[in-house]
């Protein structure tokens, strides 16, 4: 393992923010979608109830994993650009940044080590939402999945990995601007667009939204946005790597 690659490394074993975000991106949209479908399948006449039933496109597992890719749609990009924005902008916070000019080490591998290294963790997160999800539908009174409910697992599994991918480029701002705030209004102009996209007919190709759209399934009417059209989703994350990692490599010392 290269010396960028070992301290990259060690700095996302060690941050906390790393941990909380892995964990809430596991469990927490899960647990929501469980909530709702009880309040759902609960029939009653509270506000939660109500939004449930509109939200979920049924009961059992279903509605649970309906539910659960309408909330990761935007919860994962949400969560896994908080971890792409603290790896990037904290080494202008903490003003690290300065010493990697003096560095026998490039500033263009650090850039690609961060970025393999934020790829993998969304992968593996990406699996695990899946797993987390049979688990906590399973352990809570739902079953076991049938084949029908094992291809919608399936199209949740692309989605999560996906979204951790699609929050990669917000490691551009982060850099561009210099710090974590940069990342984080970067970040809402991905969310924000990709809702507006949606609503406006384009969310069967635009980047950011397409995924969700995809992973919803005939179900929402989106039948025919085609699997090759995820394609646009690497393309988008290796243009913006290549961008994040040429600005490392000509921006100058803050």
């Amino acid at each position: 393992m290269s010396a960028a690659y070992a301290v990259e490394v060690l700095k996302f074993r060690r941050s906390r923010v790393v941990a909380v975000a892995t964990v809430g991106l596991l469990l927490a949209p899960a647990l929501m979608a469980r909530a709702f479908l009880i309040a759902a399948e609960g029939g009653g006449a509270d506000p939660m109830s109500a939004k449930a039933v509109l939200l979920l496109p049924g009961i059992g597992w279903t509605g649970y994993l309906g539910g659960l890719i309408q909330i990761y749609a935007t919860a994962g990009v949400i969560g896994s650009g908080i971890v792409v924005g603290w790896c990037f902008g904290r080494e202008y916070a903490d003003r690290t940044v300065v010493s990697l000019y003096a560095s026998a080490t490039p500033r263009t591998s650090v850039a690609r080590a961060k970025l393999v290294l934020l790829a993998v963790w969304a992968v593996v997160v990406g699996l695990g939402v899946a797993a987390a999800a049979w688990m906590i539908g399973t352990a809570t009174g739902l079953g076991l999945p049938d084949a029908a409910d094992g291809r919608v697992l399936v199209r949740l599994t692309t989605l999560a990995v996906l979204s951790g991918l699609l929050a990669l480029p917000v490691a551009l701002p982060a850099s561009i601007g210099r710090g974590y705030l940069p990342a984080v209004g970067g970040l809402l102009v991905l969310v924000v667009a990709a809702q507006v996209a949606t609503v406006a007919g384009a969310g069967t190709w635009w980047p950011w939204s397409v995924a969700a759209v995809w992973a919803m399934g005939a179900g929402s009417g989106t039948e025919h946005v085609a699997p090759g059209w995820l394609a646009v989703v690497p393309l988008v994350v290796a243009l913006s790597g290549w961008a994040t990692v040429g600005w490392w490599r000509r921006a100058e010392v803050v």
